[in-house]
C-alpha cells in the first residue's frame, strides 16, 4: 500500500505575527521535524502544499511541492488537502502533518499507519482528551470525492468532511507533547 506524506504550510500564521512554520527549535525548522517524521517511515512522495508568497523560504530539494497560486492561497487546510491529493497519482493513502508540531515522532507515523490495514475508513484520525487532531491524520483517496462536494457548496472545515466520512478515531495519552500547536511567540517561549 503507497502512502504520500503531506505537509499543510500555506497558512497566514496571523496569530503568531510571522510563518511560524519557520520558527526554529534545535537548529531546525518546525515544518522540517513534519517532513522528517515522514521520511523516516519511507512515506513517497512527501510534498509540501505551500503558497507562491512561501515558497522562497524552503529550503528542501528532496521533496515536492504543490505551490497555490495567489488567487488560490489561505482557503483552508480542506482546499490545500484537496488541492494536494488531487495532484498525487498512484497512492492510496494520504498523511497530512501541520506545519507547526516540532515535536512529532516518526513513532506517532509508524504507529498511525500501521491502522490502514482496515479498508472501511476513509480517515484515520488521533484525538487527545477528546479534542480531534484533523490535520495529524490520514485520509484515504475515497475522501477526494467528499471533499470536491463540500468545496463546490463553499464548505471549508476539515469537521465538516469528518462528519461525511468513516472515521477511526485514535486516542492518545494527555501528556503526549506530539499535539503541541504554536499559536503564539509567547507560547513558544513558555514551552521551549
Amino acid at each position: 500500500m503507497k502512502i504520500a506524506g503531506i505537509i499543510l504550510a500555506g497558512g497566514k500564521s496571523s496569530r503568531y505575527g510571522k510563518p511560524k512554520m519557520f520558527e526554529i527549535y534545535k537548529n531546525k525548522y518546525f515544518y522540517q521535524y513534519s517532513v522528517d517524521a515522514l521520511k523516516e517511515c519511507s512515506l513517497f512522495p512527501i510534498v509540501i502544499s505551500t503558497n507562491e508568497s512561501l515558497i522562497p523560504y524552503f529550503r528542501e530539494d528532496d521533496v515536492d511541492f504543490v505551490v497555490e497560486k495567489d488567487t488560490e492561497a489561505y482557503q483552508g487546510p480542506l482546499f490545500a488537502m484537496y488541492n494536494t491529493f488531487s495532484k498525487i497519482s498512484n497512492v492510496e493513502w494520504f498523511f497530512v502533518l501541520s506545519c507547526d508540531i516540532p515535536f512529532i515522532t516518526s513513532a506517532f507515523v509508524e504507529k498511525m499507519i500501521r491502522l490502514t490495514e482496515n479498508s472501511q475508513y476513509d480517515a484515520i484520525v488521533p484525538a487527545q482528551l477528546g479534542t480531534i487532531h484533523p490535520l495529524l491524520a490520514l485520509y484515504h483517496r475515497r475522501s477526494l470525492v467528499k471533499m470536491e462536494q463540500l468545496l463546490a457548496k463553499n464548505k471549508r472545515k476539515v469537521r465538516l468532511l469528518l462528519d461525511e466520512i468513516p472515521v477511526l478515531t485514535v486516542p492518545f495519552s494527555s501528556k503526549d507533547k506530539i499535539f503541541i500547536n504554536i499559536n503564539n511567540p509567547e507560547e513558544w517561549i513558555e514551552i521551549e
